[in-house]
C-alpha cells in the first residue's frame, strides 16, 4: 500500500510559503447558478479563513450572482466574521445566487476598481 503518505492529496491549510501577501490582499465571494446545500457553511469557512489564518484586509460579499458585479439592483456588503458567524444554520445563500448575468468585461471592471485580488466563484 502506499503507508501513511498520499501522494495525490496535500493537507489543507494556510502554507509557509505564500505567493502573495495575505495582508494586502482584497476577496471577493460570489454563489451563482442554483441552489444547494451548504453554500453558507462555505461562505463562513472562507471569510474565516481569509480573515483567520491570512489576515486579509476585505472580503466582499456579491449579493445575486454575477449581476451583483454591475446592477444597480444588486449592493456587495462587506463580510465580517461577526456577520457570517451563524449563517451555517439557514438554508439556500446569504448572497442572493442568480443564474446569468456573466459579463467579464464589468466583472474585471469591479474587480479593479476594488482591488480584489481574489475571486471565489461558488457554484455554477
Amino acid at each position: 500500500g502506499m503507508g501513511s503518505v498520499s501522494r495525490a492529496f496535500h493537507l489543507a491549510g494556510p502554507r509557509e510559503t505564500l505567493h502573495f501577501d495575505p495582508s494586502s490582499v482584497n476577496a471577493a465571494i460570489v454563489t451563482c447558478g442554483g441552489l444547494c446545500p451548504g453554500l453558507n457553511n462555505v461562505i463562513r469557512e472562507l471569510v474565516h479563513s481569509l480573515t483567520y489564518l491570512y489576515g486579509a484586509k476585505t472580503v466582499y460579499g456579491i449579493t445575486g450572482g454575477f449581476h451583483g458585479f454591475h446592477s444597480d439592483e444588486y449592493t456587495p456588503v462587506v463580510l465580517t466574521n461577526e456577520l457570517v458567524e451563524n449563517i451555517h444554520h439557514e438554508g439556500g445563500t446569504v448572497l442572493r445566487s442568480a443564474r446569468g448575468g456573466f459579463d467579464v468585461d464589468k466583472i474585471l471592471a469591479f474587480l479593479r476598481e476594488r482591488d480584489v485580488s481574489q475571486l471565489y466563484v461558488i457554484g455554477g
